[in-house]
């Protein structure tokens, strides 16, 4: 698969930070734990895309070609140093500058990389690519049945039986 460019990632990462944004704006502990609870599992949603990804148009999928679909343990993996970043965030002034120095970590790892990978990809052996668009069943067109149900005017199936 076609690895996702910087900008685009960007893009689906800023409606990703938006909707944390106002996960955070929930009241008190339970707007924290949404908000990193949803850091941690958004890449396990949707058919491995974040509601940013799928908006975007991509997708989260192993680097080694053989492993299955991505899952919730390997989404956790994936942004843990993201949800470190996050509490870091939370620390009066150390946390200020401490959180930042992360997240700039993780890009500058996703910029040097070949594929894109930041430091959370490497560790759960995963990248961001374009996600495949959406190709209905080219059996057949509008209106007509598959092969193995299409009739004739006599009412017999494509086999001869009726």
């Amino acid at each position: 698969m076609q690895k996702a460019d910087l900008t685009t990632r960007a893009v689906a990462g800023l409606v990703d930070i938006l909707i944390i944004i106002g996960l955070t704006r929930l009241p008190d502990v339970i707007g924290f734990l949404s908000a990193a609870g949803y850091i941690l599992i958004r890449d396990g949603l949707f058919d491995r895309q974040s509601i940013g990804k799928r908006l975007i148009g991509l997708q989260v999928v192993s680097a080694e070609g053989a492993r299955p679909a991505l899952t919730y343990r390997d989404s956790i993996i994936r942004n843990t140093p993201l949800v470190v970043a996050y509490f870091l965030f939370l620390i009066p002034y150390a946390g200020w500058l401490l959180g930042p120095l992360v997240v700039g970590a993780e890009c500058l790892t996703a910029i040097g990389d070949g594929r894109g990978m930041r430091i959370g990809d490497m560790l759960a052996r995963t990248y961001v690519a374009l996600a495949r668009p959406f190709s209905p069943d080219r059996g057949h067109g509008p209106g007509q049945q598959p092969d193995a149900v299409r009739t004739d005017a006599a009412g017999l199936t494509a086999g001869g039986n009726k």
